[in-house]
C-alpha cells in the first residue's frame, strides 16, 4: 500500500511539475486568441489531444496548384523547431529578423489594396491585422513576434507549400473545433516559417498572393 501511496504521489509531482513548465512556455509564446491564464491554459492542452500531423497530407480538393507557385523552388534548411500548441502557433527558432518581419508585413498590406481586399483584425488571432476579403474570410497574417504567418491556401496548394518546406499544416487545420466557442480552420491553413532575408520574403509574399487567387 504504501509503495502503491508514493508511486502515485511520485506521478502526481511529475504531472504538476510537467504543467507548470509547460504553462511558462506557453505564456512565453505571447497573446493570441485566448485568455493569458490558467484556464485558456488548460483549454489548449486539450487541443493538443485533436491536433493533427503538421506534414501529412489529406483531400487535395478540385482544381489546379496556382500559377504562382509551380515553381515554388524547396526552401533551403531545416525546419524550424515549432512550439506544440495550437493557440497560439508560433515558432521557436529560426525567428525572422526586424527588417524581414516588416517586410513580409508590408508585402502583406500592399495586397490589401487591390480591389475586393482589406485589412482587417484577424478573426482567430484577434491580435494582428489580417489581409482578408471585403465582407469576406481571413486569407493571411504575420506574427509580429517571431515573422512567421498563418494563410489560407486552397488544398492543393497547402500541398505545394509544405512538401517545399515553405510552413507546415496547422495542428488543427481541417480538424473540428475543440470548444463550441473555437472556430474551426480551413483544411488549407498552413503556418509559413519566418523569411531569413529578403529573398525568402518574396516568397512567402509569393504564397500570400496565392491565396488571393
Amino acid at each position: 500500500m504504501k509503495g502503491r501511496t508514493a508511486a502515485a504521489a511520485g506521478l502526481a509531482a511529475a504531472a504538476a511539475g510537467w504543467a507548470v513548465r509547460d504553462y511558462r512556455a506557453w505564456k512565453a509564446l505571447g497573446p493570441a486568441g485566448m485568455p493569458a491564464n490558467p484556464a485558456g491554459w488548460l483549454a489548449v492542452t486539450g487541443m493538443r489531444l485533436r491536433a493533427r500531423d503538421p506534414y501529412t497530407f489529406r483531400e487535395a480538393g478540385d482544381g489546379d496548384v496556382s500559377r504562382l507557385l509551380i515553381s515554388l523552388d524547396p526552401r533551403p534548411g531545416e525546419r524550424p523547431e515549432v512550439a506544440p500548441h495550437p493557440v497560439p502557433h508560433r515558432v521557436l527558432t529560426q525567428h525572422a529578423g526586424p527588417a524581414e518581419t516588416v517586410a513580409l508585413q508590408d508585402a502583406v498590406a500592399e495586397l490589401a489594396e487591390r480591389p475586393g481586399f482589406e485589412m482587417r483584425l484577424s478573426d482567430w488571432e484577434q491580435h494582428h491585422p489580417a489581409l482578408s476579403r471585403v465582407d469576406g474570410p481571413e486569407l493571411a497574417h504575420v506574427h509580429p513576434s517571431d515573422g512567421s504567418a498563418h494563410v489560407v491556401l486552397s488544398p492543393l496548394d497547402a500541398r505545394v507549400v509544405v512538401g517545399r518546406r515553405w510552413g507546415e499544416f496547422h495542428p488543427l487545420a481541417g480538424v473540428a473545433p475543440a470548444l463550441p466557442f473555437m472556430p474551426g480552420l480551413p483544411a488549407g491553413y498552413v503556418l509559413l516559417y519566418p523569411p531569413q532575408d529578403a529573398a525568402q520574403v518574396a516568397r512567402l509574399a509569393t504564397i500570400v498572393e496565392a491565396a488571393t487567387g
